[in-house]
């Protein structure tokens, strides 16, 4: 029983991060071509605030990994950079945020499994919950600059008499 819990959570750690992914295409290609590509400003310009929130967050906070601090095994073996923020966490929910504004549903159910995935890790002895919770909350901080951003380049262009 043991070995089949240590394997879901290597599983959902490790590879969970790849549905949101899918999870956006899907969601990609059920909008019209506006909303598509609204959806494709968005996800690069929150992407972009969100990365270097994670590198500024990297820089002013160390935290080293628990397998490497703490004497834990870990479950898989793990990068030895800093573990802050976590970077599976941070990536699957800026996609989680960016996704409510178009499915709340489905956004709603991103925000919960980026959170499983951060979990998981936790659990799987490669971070600490501070790194978790800092990738959340760095995400949340990049999607709604970037949503700022975007409504403010649109409001402007608008002005202008051209459309995004």
């Amino acid at each position: 029983m043991l070995y089949i819990m240590h394997t879901i959570v290597t599983i959902v750690a490790k590879y969970a991060v790849a549905i949101p992914v899918l999870a956006l295409v899907v969601l990609f290609w059920r909008l019209d071509w506006r909303r598509r590509k609204e959806l494709l400003v968005l996800l690069v310009v929150c992407g972009i605030l969100t990365a270097l929130l994670v590198k500024l967050g990297t820089t002013v906070h160390q935290d080293p990994r628990p397998f490497l601090s703490d004497g834990v095994t870990p479950y898989f073996a793990g990068s030895t950079d800093n573990g802050f923020p976590s970077d599976h966490t941070a990536f699957s929910a800026l996609i989680a945020f960016v996704t409510l504004r178009y499915s709340t549903w489905l956004g709603i159910g991103l925000t919960a499994l980026s959170l499983l995935i951060g979990t998981a890790r936790v659990v799987a002895g490669v971070h600490h919950g501070q790194d978790i919770a800092g990738g959340f909350a760095i995400a949340a901080a990049g999607s709604v600059l970037g949503m700022g951003v975007y409504e403010l380049a649109r409001r402007s262009l608008k002005r202008g008499g051209r459309t995004v």
